[in-house]
């Protein structure tokens, strides 16, 4: 028997099997020199030895052929150990994950391996079969190195992505919820949720969706969260005011997104703003010209001129009367007309306490305050206006989307 420094070059001479293993990161410092001379070959010593060499000098196709050659000749754990720890090196180093992936299952049932580096191997095999695209197999070797570890946050977190590709909702769920830890989710996370509670559970779908378009904002996150209100029949008024977020951040694409809110406008008597909202859609070819398009447009233009002509008069009579559902319609007309400090006069008199009670949606009009607000930059009047509204049912989801905002 010989010690792998035996038929190592010159300028090797005296490398160890324990300096060598140490380069690669596994380290035999327990075992001693003498018992290393005892359960090492000179035919081993001598690919392991080339092998450790080509490593050191980044020369990885020799290195991955005298390793394996080297793991052939070897007849002791120790001598197995060895050369799949070179094996596992080398290819790591050199991205051949297949290779990894052997030389680790073969660590793993190799006698002498130690516990603490079997938990070891289990972790980088995990990450090993992720790089594979072998989900179960990355699954099985994460529980097995959790299972001894408990888990960092990051390592469930990596659990709940698998069993997320893998459609497994409930384990992804358990999993995600020990990754957070009880904190809020990071945008992956918080993806593998909404992707879980899709067409299974709408109000958590929504719950989560709502979530990302706040924190992680997106012309998808706002899509989604738009599509599920449709969805749920979700209050007109509300859907205009969710229509309207979407159109303040340039998130609407689809044509009839443009085409209802340009509807909804002119039933609310927004007139310019439905003109503004089907020009936009053109402009950007979301909405095509054409029978509906130009019929919707033709008649926000004609009703918004007549409209420039009385709001001077509708003004006069908003403040002489007591009827706050007027000064609420003249709020709205002066921010349909870009007017937002008058706006927010009107709308605030007709939510007072002695006019309120006639206005018909105190919801509605708190909310076109919110937005009248914010277009002034006024954000704690405009956060307090939207929170305001919240507190009725009908359109708590809106205002939600817009206090995120």
């Amino acid at each position: 028997m010989s010690t792998l420094a035996v038929s190592m070059p010159r300028v090797a001479r005296g490398l160890t099997l324990g300096a060598v293993l140490a380069v690669t990161g596994f380290g035999l410092a327990t075992i001693p020199g003498r018992a290393l001379a005892q359960q090492t070959s000179a035919e081993f010593s001598e690919k392991y030895n080339a092998g450790a060499t080509a490593y050191k000098a980044h020369n990885l196709s020799d290195a991955a052929k005298e390793a394996r050659e080297a793991r052939a000749l070897a007849k002791s754990p120790l001598e197995k150990q060895a050369a799949l720890k070179l094996m596992m090196a080398v290819s790591g180093a050199s991205g051949k994950y297949d290779d990894e992936a052997e030389a680790l299952e073969g660590l793993l049932a190799t006698d002498g391996v130690s516990a603490a580096e079997k938990v070891s191997f289990h972790k980088t095999l995990a990450q090993v079969y992720g790089q594979l695209k072998r989900v179960d197999k990355s699954i099985a070797e994460w529980k097995e190195y959790i299972k001894a570890t408990g888990g960092s946050p990051a390592d469930w977190d990596n659990l709940a992505n698998l069993y997320g590709a893998s459609k497994d909702c409930p384990n992804a769920l358990q999993a995600l919820d020990k990754a957070k830890g009880g904190k809020a989710g990071n945008e992956s996370q918080l993806k593998i949720e909404q992707s879980c509670y899709y067409k299974k559970d709408n109000d958590k779908y929504l719950a989560v969706t709502e979530e990302i378009v706040h924190r992680f904002p997106s012309k998808l996150a706002f899509t989604q969260v738009l599509r599920g209100y449709q969805d749920k029949k979700m209050d007109e008024l509300a859907l205009l005011a969710v229509l309207r977020y979407g159109f303040e951040h340039d998130y609407l694409d689809d044509e009839a997104d443009y085409l209802k809110y340009a509807d909804y406008a002119l039933d609310v008597g927004a007139t310019a703003e439905a003109q503004k909202v089907i020009e936009k859609g053109l402009a950007k070819k979301a909405v095509k010209a054409g029978d509906k398009s130009d019929r919707l447009l033709k008649q926000a233009k004609d009703r918004a001129a007549e409209d420039a002509k009385s709001l001077a008069q509708a003004d006069a009579e908003a403040r002489a009367g007591k009827n706050g559902e007027s000064d609420a319609h003249l709020g709205l007309r002066y921010f349909n007309v870009g007017q937002y400090d008058k706006a927010v006069e009107a709308l605030s008199r007709g939510l007072a306490a002695d006019r309120v009670a006639r206005v018909k949606r105190p919801d509605d009009a708190k909310m076109v305050l919110g937005m009248a607000y914010a277009r002034l930059k006024k954000k704690a009047e405009a956060d307090k206006a939207f929170t305001d509204a919240k507190s009725d049912p009908r359109m708590t989801a809106a205002a939600r989307l817009w206090l995120g905002a």
